[in-house]
């Protein structure tokens, strides 16, 4: 019995064996009480932020997909409209009569809707000049142009009709021509969507650690082959442009 309680007495080194290391032991516990809770307040502020940056870019991809497909797609079909025709209208002209009486009264909104519902115009008007024999006038869409000319003594209209292809259709889109007022808010909001799913995309990269050091080399080759092409071949050479021939020099013929 006396050994077992002789056992079970702490030696009495170990009590005070290592003071300092107590010491240090509840120092490490303070600095973790002041800095420990920052870190992990740090790390779930990133969490979230990159949760958010999924979401946007996800979402935001979604609804402008249709936008961004078109603008990307015709970035190829307008540097090389001449590979699909876009270029190339198929015109007719043809001529009709208009009342005279309606040119002389000068109502220049009602010439427009007769012409609109007689020749199934479908284009805003971009011009309406009044001259002193006759009266031209040019409706415009994405992929049709009228231009008319109306004889104000006989009434007669000459018609000069343009239909552009698919690929015509969709450049004038992304370059906004004769697409109106509220297309081009549809580019304004394409191309925000197009900034914001570029930097969700960088941030969401940021959060994949394994695929830093590739993404950093595919981001250096594309600044630096952009930059480099911008700084060693833009603007290009001159178009059609040659040296004029070198005169030839004159024989002389000794007698």
């Amino acid at each position: 019995m006396s050994q077992d309680r002789h056992s079970r007495a702490p030696h009495p080194k170990s009590a005070t064996q290592h003071p300092h290391s107590r010491a240090s032991h509840g120092n490490t516990h303070g600095h973790a009480a002041e800095h420990g809770p920052a870190a992990p307040k740090k790390k779930r502020l990133w969490q979230q932020f990159i949760g958010w940056s999924r979401t946007i870019h996800i979402y935001l991809t979604m609804l402008g997909l249709l936008a961004m497909l078109l603008f990307g797609a015709t970035g190829y079909t307008i540097n090389h409209e001449d590979w699909f025709r876009a270029t190339h209208p198929v015109v007719s002209e043809y001529q009709m009569d208009l009342p005279r009486n309606l040119l002389a009264k000068g109502d220049r909104l009602a010439v427009v809707e007769r012409l609109r519902g007689s020749i199934r115009i479908t284009g805003a008007v971009t011009s309406y000049d009044d001259f002193e024999d006759e009266v031209s006038i040019a409706f415009k869409e994405p992929g049709q142009i009228w231009e008319i000319r109306v004889n104000k003594a006989s009434g007669k209209v000459d018609v000069h009709h343009e239909t552009f292809n698919f690929a015509a259709l969709i450049n004038n889109l992304h370059r906004g021509r004769y697409a109106g007022e509220s297309w081009r808010w549809v580019i304004d909001v394409s191309a925000l969507l197009i900034v914001l799913a570029c930097v969700t995309g960088f941030f969401l990269w940021l959060a994949l650690p394994r695929r830093r050091r590739a993404g950093i080399a595919f981001l250096a080759a594309g600044t630096l082959i952009t930059l480099g092409v911008i700084y060693l071949f833009v603007p290009g050479s001159d178009w059609g442009l040659e040296p004029a021939p070198t005169p030839k020099a004159a024989v002389s013929t000794g007698n």
